[in-house]
């Protein structure tokens, strides 16, 4: 599309292109539970457990339509996860806390960067910037003001290994967690594919994180982690890129003709498409 945020040559769109930034789900959510505050959010007020297909499908259809859709889209998408955010709040937090917003938006954006450099190598300070910049506007549109945001990638390096460095999950994060690992809610198709998702999440957390779950990391695990993530690399490197974002390229079309009716409420003024 030429009429959305960004151009297909854009750092995001080339990054968000690749399927296997689908395997970042498992951490990037488990580092939001990390947060206390995210926790007893979703806690008192998500039902991802009973439904996880549902919420997952929401966030696909904000990334997706974000980074690929029209300024308009991203706007509808934006607007109505704002709608759906105005009831999760409680003693001590709220869904439209810049603080909260933050921490979202930097898993999203640190585990799709790790991925994608354990799979084609680290990209160069000028493309890891480029990327960041084009990230934050995840935060910006769900009401984040720029300002709150680190303004640029060293700033958002020091914000990361600060917050890991003082994060403390408490049980109800456990308590998360543990639901989103057992994939009880999942279809029994899925539950074959639940050792692959688990190995994967875990390997992906950072060590502290990883280490106040309780999760184990035993050396035969962390070999198998490193075989499988070696593997994908092999495979991602031998398939031609037209073929790995083929994917991409046929996800905003299917949303627009099946999804697309749930987000036709009205637009604010402010909100208008070319803001």
């Amino acid at each position: 599309m030429d009429d959305g945020f960004f151009t297909r040559h854009s750092a995001i769109r080339q990054i968000s292109s690749e399927p296997l930034g689908l395997l970042g789900g498992g951490p990037a959510l488990l580092l939001q539970l990390a947060h206390p505050k995210v926790a007893r959010g979703v806690a008192e007020h998500s039902d991802f457990q009973a439904g996880p297909f549902k919420r997952l499908m929401s966030t696909l259809d904000y990334l997706a339509m974000v980074v690929f859709g029209t300024k308009e889209e991203a706007h509808r998408v934006a607007w109505s996860a704002m709608r759906a955010h105005d009831a999760v709040n409680g003693p001590g937090y709220t869904a439209h806390d810049p603080e909260l917003l933050l921490w979202v938006q930097a898993t999203l954006f640190q585990v799709a960067r790790d991925l994608h450099g354990r799979m084609y190598g680290p990209p160069t300070p000028e493309r890891d910037e480029e990327y960041y910049q084009q990230a934050v506007i995840f935060a910006e549109l769900l009401g984040a003001p720029r300002d709150a945001l680190p303004a640029d990638v060293a700033g958002f390096d020091a914000y990361w290994d600060g917050m890991l460095a003082t994060l403390r999950v408490d049980d109800n994060g456990r308590e998360q967690a543990r639901a989103v690992l057992s994939g009880a809610a999942l279809p029994g198709v899925l539950f074959p594919a639940l050792a692959v998702f688990r190995l994967v999440t875990t390997g992906l957390l950072p060590a502290p994180i990883r280490e106040q779950y309780g999760l184990p990391w035993t050396p035969a695990r962390r070999l198998s982690f490193t075989a499988l993530m070696a593997a994908l690399k092999l495979a991602v490197n031998l398939t031609p890129t037209p073929v790995r974002h083929f994917p991409a390229r046929v996800t905003v079309p299917l949303m627009r003709r099946y999804r697309w009716p749930r987000y036709q409420r009205p637009l604010p003024p402010h909100r208008a498409p070319a803001g």
